[in-house]
């Protein structure tokens, strides 16, 4: 059982790179992750843990390619839990892909309703991320403008 979200972000790759690996700071900006634990660095074999409604999710950094693609696989239950995200860099932001699966004998059992119920976990969190890269973006964008208004008045009164 599978999902695919995808969606155009008005930021830099980097940035959307710093809010989808920023895995301990995942609970900021969505919601459906009530807890995140990662205290490692972010390589292949990476292991962290979080929570969501659907349960406590022990996962291992399966790729990391900043700031491009990132993929792990966890376990809740009797469900396996496989997730990537692809960032791409577009016309000045950036396409993001996801795509996410469930297996196991808990998927195969309750297939209808856990399907449904990814999908729209997936199409809710690339709005999120969205939401939380241009605002990152836009917020980062106004620091840059304010040092570089205030190094101007510095110089004029030099």
């Amino acid at each position: 059982m599978s999902a695919h979200a995808e969606i155009d972000i008005a930021a830099d790759e980097r940035e959307v790179w710093t809010v989808v690996a920023g895995i301990a700071s995942w609970p900021t900006w969505n919601p459906a992750v009530r807890e995140a634990v990662f205290d490692a660095e972010l390589d292949v074999g990476a292991r962290f843990r979080y929570a969501t409604p659907f349960g406590r999710l022990s996962c291992r950094l399966t790729e990391v390619d900043a700031p491009h693609r990132l993929a792990w696989k966890g376990r809740v239950l009797a469900v396996g839990h496989r997730q990537t995200w692809q960032l791409e860099a577009r016309d000045g932001g950036t396409h993001v892909t996801t795509d996410a699966a469930m297996s196991g004998l808990g998927a195969r059992l309750f297939r209808g309703r856990l399907k449904e119920r990814l999908q729209g976990e997936l199409d809710a969190v690339v709005q999120l991320l969205k939401l939380e890269a241009e605002t990152r973006s836009v917020e980062e964008q106004e620091v840059v403008k304010r040092t570089a208004a205030a190094e101007r008045r510095a110089r004029a009164h030099e």
